[in-house]
């Protein structure tokens, strides 16, 4: 079928979906909750876990969400807390957070379904029609196709089998969902009488002329499915409501904002992008689209190294240079669908205005002093808490050295790892790697035994997980994407370096 789908995205909301209050672990002065230990076991892929096995699962991610915040607390005693590194990582996220909070207090909050239309919509929503439909790329096609049934001629009826300019398609058939459709379309079918012809619609792609041939009505016999058609529903009209107050917003927000792009530097660089999109493809095949991943821009840094620190982006609050750009644009997964230099400029040109864009109403967020609302400090705790605990393993790991001897020894006791015994790299890498865990555990341990902990044996154990892994990603207010939730390290050796005894461990 031709008619494009309306696709629904699962959002994770940051907003309450365990309760916040529920305690498991008191480690000093921090808390892990039941929010932040479901969010962070369900929303990322666990390593090694068993699935036969899901309470030594928990267990093993609690140890490893203690020994993060254990890290946290050194951290903090060694006053970096507020180094450089951190605070640079963490800005990021918290201009994310910030343009979330700002779609989600004037926006969704914002959106209101009427009564009236919600028993409309229902009742649309339990009807499947069944369609037929002619397609022309152009107004004046479509014109010509309607003038022909107007005189009489039966849409069935209908034949481009020997159409060679690909003008026209159809007839065919399709089964119309209300709310798997595109809106435009739905409001057009949805109206239509029985047997009844529609005048040219256009849609993205060209334009259709659709016949209503018949329609299947679904019966909801019990409270439990009317309860999830109606949410399916309100989930589906609250997102095209929410997509139409947002583009008031940005309208309104960004109407008077003034952005310099250095133009030269702009069209370098998709020059460069179609040199990298040639070199993966040089049979030119359209259908397989050009992906700007971390490869095209490395081999983009490599022609351009000495106009990487160049501005490519001025706002009236700061810039972005080439480096910056790029490595934004990169993170939003763009791939060209159309294989040719100009289509391969529009879309990168697009998404760097999208990017602007949510540049600009971040800083409306900051503006509004959404950074300092509750809901934003909330979840930049968490990714504080984790983007610490990496700086302060990093400054170990720089510590950790490697001597001949301990190669050798580690070859003489993996004799039987090829890479190991005939790469001195690999061996180096191997021991490093054991050395790095070992002074980690050291390190962990020996906080622990200065800190205060408290687990709340009947909480942890009333806690359910599943077995399931899962990468979950947090669709974010004006567009854009970020992780759900920052991954936890395993790390569960520490506690061989524990001295205390009164504390049950689970």
């Amino acid at each position: 079928m031709r008619i494009p789908l309306f696709l629904l995205l699962f959002v994770f909301s940051a907003t309450a979906q365990t309760p916040d209050d529920i305690p498991l672990v008191d480690v000093g002065p921090i808390r892990i909750t039941l929010r932040e230990f479901v969010s962070r076991y369900e929303l990322v892929p666990g390593i090694n876990r068993r699935a036969s096995d899901l309470e030594a699962n928990k267990s093993e991610f609690l140890l490893s969400l203690i020994a993060e915040k254990l890290l946290v607390i050194r951290a903090r005693q060694k006053g970096l807390d507020d180094g450089t590194a951190v605070t640079n990582a963490l800005k990021e996220v918290e201009r994310s957070l910030v343009r979330d909070e700002l779609y989600r207090r004037e926006v969704r909050q914002k959106v209101e379904i009427p009564d009236a239309e919600m028993r409309v919509t229902m009742q649309r929503s339990l009807n499947d029609l069944k369609i037929y439909f002619l397609f022309a790329k152009t107004k004046s096609g479509a014109d010509f196709l309607y003038s022909e049934m107007r005189r009489g001629k039966p849409l069935e009826s209908f034949s481009f089998v020997n159409d060679t300019s690909g003008e026209f398609a159809g007839p065919d058939s399709a089964i119309a969902r209300w709310g798997d459709v595109d809106e435009r379309m739905e409001q057009v079918i949805y109206n239509l009488q029985l047997n009844q012809t529609s005048e040219p619609l256009q849609l993205d792609d060209g334009w259709y002329i659709v016949k209503l041939m018949g329609k299947t009505m679904t019966f909801l016999a019990g409270e439990k499915e009317k309860k999830a058609a109606r949410e399916r529903v309100e989930q589906v009209l609250r997102k095209r409501k929410e997509l139409i107050r947002m583009s008031v917003v940005m309208d309104t927000e960004l109407k008077n904002t003034k952005t310099e792009i250095n133009a030269r530097l702009f069209r370098s660089v998709v020059g460069h992008l179609w040199t990298v999109a040639q070199q993966r493809n040089p049979g030119a095949v359209d259908s397989i689209p050009f992906f700007v991943d971390y490869d095209a821009v490395e081999r983009v840094r490599a022609q351009m190294k000495d106009s990487m620190a160049l501005t490519v982006v001025t706002f009236p609050h700061s810039r972005w240079n080439l480096e910056q750009a790029l490595t934004k644009i990169r993170e939003t997964n763009l791939a060209t669908t159309q294989f040719s230099a100009h289509a391969i400029r529009l879309d990168v040109q697009q998404r760097l205005k999208d990017l602007i864009d949510q540049e600009y109403m971040a800083e409306l967020g900051y503006k509004k002093n959404l950074h300092q609302s509750a809901a934003v400090q909330k979840d930049l705790n968490v990714w504080r808490d984790a983007y610490m605990s990496q700086y302060i393993r990093g400054l170990i790991s720089d510590t950790v050295a490697v001597t001949r001897e301990e190669i050798e020894e580690l070859r003489r006791i993996l004799s039987n790892d090829t890479s190991i015994v005939r790469h001195d790299d690999a061996a180096r890498e191997k021991m490093r790697e054991i050395k790095t865990r070992v002074s980690l555990d050291r390190f962990v341990g020996a906080a622990a035994n200065n800190v205060e902990i408290t687990i709340y044996e009947r909480n942890f154990k009333n806690v359910h997980v599943s077995a399931t892994p899962s990468m979950v990603f947090r669709y974010l207010g004006f567009g854009g994407r970020m992780f759900a939730v920052p991954f936890v390290v395993p790390q569960v050796g520490w506690i061989e370096y524990w001295n205390s005894e009164k504390v049950k461990l689970p």
